[in-house]
């Protein structure tokens, strides 16, 4: 999990925060309103949707003790074409991937290599 401020700028008046979200920025844990104050943390992670979004990594400064929970099935980590680590998964026979190929396909290459 990392700390990503959002920095979309909108034409409508819309406000950022800081989120806290697995690496796949795909689910979110906690945030903090407008980058202050003390973080609202989630009883279970909730989706997001990042599409048009803009985010970069920040610091840990919250110290937020949150550990990811321990995906079930069967988990494999592959190395993705830019170096990032993804996370495929298999379970009963549903396979999903932690990189955006698959958050928005719905398929990516690294499953596809795993299932052959």
């Amino acid at each position: 999990m990392k700390w990503f401020e959002e920095t979309t700028e909108w034409t409508q008046g819309g406000v950022n925060h800081t989120y806290l979200m697995d690496d796949s920025k795909s689910k979110m844990f906690a945030y903090v309103k407008f980058g202050r104050g003390k973080p609202f943390q989630f009883r279970t992670p909730i989706r997001i949707d990042i599409r048009g979004r803009k985010f970069r990594i920040v610091p840990d400064v919250y110290n937020l003790k949150l550990s990811m929970p321990e995906p079930e099935g069967r988990v494999i980590k592959v190395q993705g074409s830019r170096g990032d680590e993804h996370t495929v998964t298999e379970l009963n026979g549903n396979w999903t991937c932690s990189c955006s190929g698959f958050r928005f396909r719905g398929d990516c290459r690294h499953v596809k290599e795993l299932r052959s």
